[in-house]
């Protein structure tokens, strides 16, 4: 789902300077940190963008998107965001 919706700007290949590469996981383990707040609530970057949170990036900036793939996010960062 993540490389469906995000590899396409945020990959190796694509990723421009200052631009989060998702297939690198020290910059990534930085979005998934639970300390950033928006909306009066503490969680992890990732999810504050994905879900067009005030007071961050939304992503994808065109869409928004469905609530079964922010739920398998969501699930994901619950159970520690294992990357393998």
């Amino acid at each position: 789902m993540i490389k469906q919706n995000c590899y396409s700007c945020h990959s190796t290949i694509a990723t421009q300077i200052g631009g989060l590469n998702l297939e690198d996981t020290t910059a990534l383990k930085s979005y998934l940190t639970f300390d950033f707040r928006g909306d009066g609530i503490y969680g992890s970057k990732l999810y504050h963008c994905i879900i067009h949170a005030q007071l961050a990036l939304p992503m994808p900036p065109t869409y928004i998107l469905d609530s079964c793939s922010m739920s398998m996010i969501h699930y994901w960062l619950l159970i520690g965001a294992p990357l393998k």
